[in-house]
């Protein structure tokens, strides 16, 4: 009968199998930590990509608290991103932190990329700071690439009007009239308009019409 042939220490192949399963879950330990430290500090670029991603959408969701903190952590990395400068410089508006805003904003438009949006934005924002010369100039700009938009046309007259240039005023809210001919606004800041011109009747018939469509609109 041929002895069976064992181990002389049974223990030394359970040290092996043991050694052999740290190895294991070292390995594996390894590659996880590879895997983490190549999308933390390798991928940093899809990090931010996702942040802006996120800032972006809580900017439209008017969640605009939420949208700074991600937006400005990839603003430290992306100082010249025009979509950042520009979704940013909203929030900041909207949350009250207009001068932070309006610089953000001033940077995106002097990159010459920003176009419309960023050019109607800003033109807003220095309306609510009563920088009317600065508002008419950068409206401008963007009425050259969009003349029929109803919201240029409309604060660049508001401009106009607050720098007492009444005639121009009055001929940027007929343009904004002409796009929406239904806004009831546009018809009373004209009417206050041509008051101030002397041009009494007109005034009152501007006033007359935006009346009737305020009613109009509380029929319904």
């Amino acid at each position: 009968m041929r002895p069976e042939h064992r181990s002389p220490n049974p223990m030394s192949d359970v040290g092996f199998f043991l050694h052999a399963a740290l190895h294991v879950v070292k390995r594996a330990f390894i590659s996880a930590t590879e895997s983490y430290n190549r999308f933390f500090v390798v991928d940093s670029e899809l990090r931010l990509h996702y942040y802006q991603e996120r800032g972006i959408e809580y900017t439209r969701r008017g969640r605009y608290d939420a949208a700074a903190t991600m937006l400005e952590k990839v603003l430290v990395e992306w100082p010249a991103d025009e979509d950042t400068l520009f979704h940013l410089g909203f929030c900041y508006l909207k949350m009250d932190r207009t001068q932070e805003g309006i610089e953000l904003l001033e940077r995106a438009e002097a990159l010459g990329r920003g176009g419309i949006r960023v050019r109607s934005i800003l033109g807003m924002a220095f309306l609510q700071t009563k920088e009317y010369a600065k508002a008419v100039a950068v409206l401008e700009k963007a009425l050259e690439e969009d003349p029929q938009n109803f919201h240029l046309n409309y604060r660049m007259a508001l401009g106009l009007d607050n720098l007492e240039q009444y005639d121009r005023a009055v001929s940027y809210f007929k343009k904004a009239i002409g796009v929406r001919p239904d806004e009831p606004k546009v018809y009373r800041s004209l009417g206050f308009t041509l008051e101030q011109m002397g041009r009494h009747e007109e005034s009152v018939a501007q006033f007359k019409k935006a009346a009737s469509l305020d009613e109009g609109r509380s029929s319904f």
